[in-house]
């Protein structure tokens, strides 16, 4: 890997920054991004995963919800699960581990001393810089994801409540929030929560300096915005529908005035892309409650005109509101409050016909939504992973999907080219109490675009 390295040692984003806007649209045109997602079920080709560590085992009753936990959860149970996720999508894509890329980076001493600079600047440790500095790249990049003790060498250290100088990074197998790629650029979250500072830092530094994700630069460094509290973004709010509208969910994790800014940065990007087309965002106002802590817990895209919905938060009573912002290139913008998301989709031109989660029975579609039945990902048109859901799975079934277990896929990888659409299945008990689904354990890099 060193020698990929060598390729570039500077950063891929001030490499786009240095050119002109002519300079721009010209490379854009030519110059062939090694990131791309245009799409939420484009074929998938690059894909981040993280599979739980140690820093799992690391949480306590009394520190779990601190950490955004309901309560502990058994690592050898979130492994199995998480590798049967893995063995699928090894199949079909190319799985980039981010501790892997993190190695790599931590290699050009530029990008090793902005990363500690910023987490532990912000974690109130800067005092062990001089030492983490000095630490092999394989015990860093450990240290970076499982914390360090508090070493109780003063009284001030002895008295203190705090177990770690450098916080562990629990959360960290849940890709799809600490950042995205939009279009062919990075949008670099700003995390609702302090604990998931350090995750965004390291996931915008491998984007920064690793050369096999060499891109248009960022769309948004959200990062920067540490001190407004009232600006937080995270990945599991933004679904891609096409090059021309997103999807954006308002919530306990994601700001009005984020979605504004995102708004600013687009019109800017689609400028020094050469492209004067109209786009739209559908914002969708998510009710404050645990389990609809992203606008992918109600709603995922699985096929080119189908998506799994939560139905009473898409479609019923307690249905959500959702405002439509249609953008003209020059700045325009026209906001419309719409019937349902379902209408609203309609209204700019893309039909989704929906599978209710859970199926039909309100006792059915409450439970398996807490448990993520509402989350799946897309590794390609009609080609989808999930957890275990009995009503879910039954609907899908009777929307045309067939059921494939990740274990038998594994064994048989031809099962991958049945050409009806098909849900791979992976267990998800224990995972799911973590607070998410198979789209939230993934950030897609690279996706064809969809025809």
């Amino acid at each position: 890997m060193k020698e990929v390295l060598n390729e570039f040692q500077g950063s891929n984003f001030h490499f786009w920054d240095s050119l002109s806007k002519n300079e721009k649209i010209v490379q854009s045109s030519k110059f062939k991004s090694k990131i791309g997602v245009h799409s939420e079920i484009g074929k998938l080709r690059k894909v981040f995963l993280h599979s739980p560590g140690q820093e799992v085992e690391l949480m306590t009753p009394k520190n779990a919800s601190e950490l955004l936990y309901n309560d502990i959860i058994y690592y050898k149970n979130i492994v199995a699960g998480h590798t049967q996720l893995k063995s699928v999508l090894n199949l079909v894509a190319e799985v980039i581990e981010v501790s892997d890329y993190l190695k790599d980076i931590l290699e050009n001493k530029a990008a090793k001393d902005k990363l500690l600079n910023k987490i532990l600047s912000f974690q109130g440790c800067l005092e062990l810089k001089d030492e983490l500095m000095n630490y092999p790249i394989q015990e860093l990049s450990h240290a970076l994801l499982t914390g360090i003790p508090l070493k109780r060498n003063t009284l001030e250290a002895w008295l203190s409540n705090k177990s770690f100088s450098l916080v562990p990074l629990p959360n960290m197998y849940f890709m799809r929030d600490t950042s995205m790629v939009v279009g062919s650029r990075v949008i670099a979250s700003k995390m609702a929560s302090p604990v998931r500072y350090a995750e965004s830092i390291i996931m915008r530094t491998i984007y920064e300096y690793h050369p096999n994700l060499k891109g248009h630069g960022l769309l948004l460094d959200a990062t920067e915005k540490q001190s407004d509290n009232e600006f937080t973004i995270e990945g599991g709010d933004v679904l891609v529908i096409n090059e021309d509208l997103l999807l954006i969910g308002i919530s306990e994790r994601t700001t009005p005035k984020a979605v504004d800014t995102l708004v600013e940065s687009l019109l800017k990007a689609r400028a020094e892309d050469g492209n004067l087309e109209p786009f739209n965002i559908l914002c969708v106002i998510l009710p404050r409650e645990r389990s609809t802590i992203h606008l992918d817990m109600i709603f995922t895209v699985v096929n080119k005109e189908q998506a799994v919905v939560y139905s009473p938060y898409v479609l019923g009573r307690e249905r959500a509101r959702v405002v439509r912002i249609r953008v003209k290139p020059d700045g325009d913008k026209k906001f419309k409050e719409v019937e349902d998301l379902l209408l609203g989709l309609r209204s700019v031109g893309v039909r989704m016909d929906p599978i209710p989660c859970g199926g039909d029975e309100p006792l059915h579609q409450q439970r398996e939504q807490w448990n993520s039945g509402a989350n799946l990902f897309s590794f390609a048109p009609g080609k989808v992973i999930s957890y275990i859901h009995e009503h879910t799975l039954r609907a899908c079934e009777s929307s045309g999907f067939k059921i494939i277990s990740a274990k038998d896929v594994t064994k048989h990888p031809s099962l991958l080219q049945n050409d009806s659409p098909i849900v791979v299945t992976v267990e998800g008990s224990e995972l799911s109490r973590g607070g998410g689904g198979p789209r939230c354990m993934t950030c897609p890099v690279l996706r064809d675009k969809v025809e």
